[in-house]
């Protein structure tokens, strides 16, 4: 286990290494270095949260994330029985969608940062902690949310779903949009099975 925790801990401080002089845009974490954190990550968060406020079976294999300037990052592992079909014809009961962690990045409440007191917080090793969420849709009538949960069973952020015509192959995409590094703030678009897509909003997390 020691051994797993270095490599992701290894892995994921390459990408938070020293910024290069760029246009500010994200761009995918490579596939290689996906392949090396997303395993480690998903056992280490299920080790030290095992009764999360979400039951994410997750998809390793169709993880996706983001960087920007290798500053800031977001990671999302899709629930395996995620489906435009689930969302469609759910009921009351909530529809799974990812495991969603970040890297020195929280999301807003209100136009507000929400705290690491407020997160679920996973330490691989000493020297790296990561905010964890859980994301699921909720149904309020005819229309779809998006719900972000993290240490505790209240959501700790929404964003209203809407249809798209998208990419049904890929459970879960994400894009992160007008990524300002001196404000502090962008925004990541969440799509939910190809079908649907919302909006949220995006802060540093200050230690």
């Amino acid at each position: 286990m020691r051994k797993q925790i270095l490599a992701l801990s290894v892995a994921v401080l390459a990408l938070a290494g020293s910024a290069r002089a760029a246009e500010v845009a994200a761009e995918a974490i490579p596939a290689d270095i996906l392949a090396q954190i997303v395993p480690f990550a998903v056992q280490a968060i299920q080790q030290q949260f095992p009764d999360p406020p979400v039951k994410v079976d997750p998809l390793s294999e169709k993880a996706v994330g983001y960087h920007v300037q290798e500053k800031v990052g977001v990671l999302a592992i899709p629930d395996k029985n995620l489906t435009a079909k689930a969302v469609e014809e759910m009921t009351d009961k909530d529809v799974p969608v990812a495991l969603f962690s970040t890297l020195r990045l929280t999301l807003q409440d209100k136009d507000q940062p929400i705290p690491a007191d407020r997160l679920a917080v996973v330490a691989v090793g000493e020297a790296l902690k990561l905010p964890v969420f859980y994301m699921a849709v909720q149904r309020k009538g005819e229309d779809r949310v998006l719900a972000v949960f993290s240490k505790h069973g209240k959501p700790v952020a929404t964003t209203p779903l809407k249809k798209q015509a998208g990419e049904t192959a890929v459970p879960v995409g994400l894009k992160m949009a007008n990524v300002d590094l001196e404000s502090k703030k962008g925004e990541l678009v969440v799509s939910v099975a190809g079908a649907y897509e919302g909006t949220l909003k995006l802060a540093y997390l200050e230690p």
